[in-house]
């Protein structure tokens, strides 16, 4: 009987320290997330036990600035950020190093907003008519320098506008964003989802210029195909191409499963689960913000939309040179 005891205690021990060891050498990405729907492809491969399968552990960190989540990849404590083009150029642009692997967002991430109180005259032309009704007003951004400010100003450019048009300030993410619209604080937001949710149930702003739809200007739409990002630096790519690529893999797979019809109910257990929107109506804020998205849900990038994301930022004077894009692709 002893002897059964110590070799089933043995037998535990060894499984135990066994477990312990291949944790210790499976190796962690930290991978930047946003407040919302963020980076949703994660959160699949997460629940689905994709990073796993693919010998990583993705470790998702809330950063809800593209800038911000650059400056922290660039320091080494970011893996993986999840940016717009524009941000990302712009640091290539400055010298950054780095290496573009995949999207999880195909679309273009932002779309303009309006106050349910703000007069729009001109909302029935759409756009470019539609953003005169904006002149002299507070529209809200992410963050100074953010993305959401560059396409914003490339709305108001297509226009025949200019950014001093409008009183651009910043706002957060969107459960600081939609208080101050709903209160009145800005007439109009660029922002991302699940904005457009919130704009939806509780009709307290609306959405009049959506990239994501084809509105527009072209500087903008034609980014479509590489909206979002996921980025790493190229020496971390170099010394971890095996982990690179277990990610990769389990993102496609995310991708694959996430653009099922079958799955949405899972897909939004999954949403509710990594966020909650916690005020009245937040369960139906996070569906719409989920139906949404799905669509733009796609790991592949294309390479002519990062290209364009290039041209339009060096014609428009927001880089310095023109950045040849095939070589930030990761092959």
């Amino acid at each position: 009987m002893i002897r059964t005891t110590l070799a089933l205690v043995s037998a535990f021990v060894f499984a135990l320290l066994s477990t312990q060891a291949a944790l210790a050498q499976t190796p962690t990405l930290r991978i930047q997330d946003y407040p919302g729907i963020g980076n949703f492809l994660v959160r699949v491969a997460n629940a689905r036990g994709l990073c796993e399968k693919h010998g990583i552990r993705c470790e998702l960190r809330p950063i809800p600035q593209a800038p911000l989540a650059l400056q922290t990849l660039l320091a080494g404590d970011l893996e993986v950020a999840f940016t717009p083009p524009e941000v990302l150029l712009q640091a290539v642009n400055k010298g950054a190093d780095l290496k573009v692997i995949g999207s999880g967002a195909s679309a273009p991430t932002f779309f303009l907003m309006a106050s349910a109180a703000l007069p729009m005259a001109h909302a029935v032309q759409g756009y470019p008519a539609v953003m005169q009704d904006f002149k002299g007003r507070r529209i809200g951004v992410t963050a100074r320098g953010s993305a959401a400010e560059f396409q914003l100003v490339s709305l108001l450019q297509g226009a025949g506008m200019k950014a001093d048009d409008v009183t651009i300030v910043a706002v957060g993410s969107p459960n600081t964003a939609f208080p101050a619209i709903a209160q009145r604080q800005v007439d109009g937001l660029m922002l991302f989802s699940p904005m457009d949710g919130f704009c939806e149930v509780s009709q307290a702003c609306r959405i009049v210029v959506d990239p994501r739809r084809g509105q527009g200007p072209a500087d903008v739409v034609d980014t479509n195909g590489a909206g979002v990002l996921q980025v790493v630096r190229a020496d971390f790519l170099r010394k971890n191409a095996p982990a690179v690529e277990g990610l990769r893999r389990a993102m496609n797979e995310a991708a694959d499963y996430a653009r099922e019809p079958a799955h949405f109910d899972a897909l939004l257990k999954v949403a509710q689960d990594s966020f909650r929107i916690n005020t009245p109506g937040g369960d139906r804020i996070l569906e719409v913000a989920l139906r949404n998205a799905i669509p733009s849900m796609q790991f592949a990038v294309d390479p002519k939309a990062l290209q364009h994301a290039a041209r339009y930022l060096q014609r428009t004077g927001q880089i310095s040179r023109l950045i040849d894009t095939a070589p930030l692709l990761a092959q």
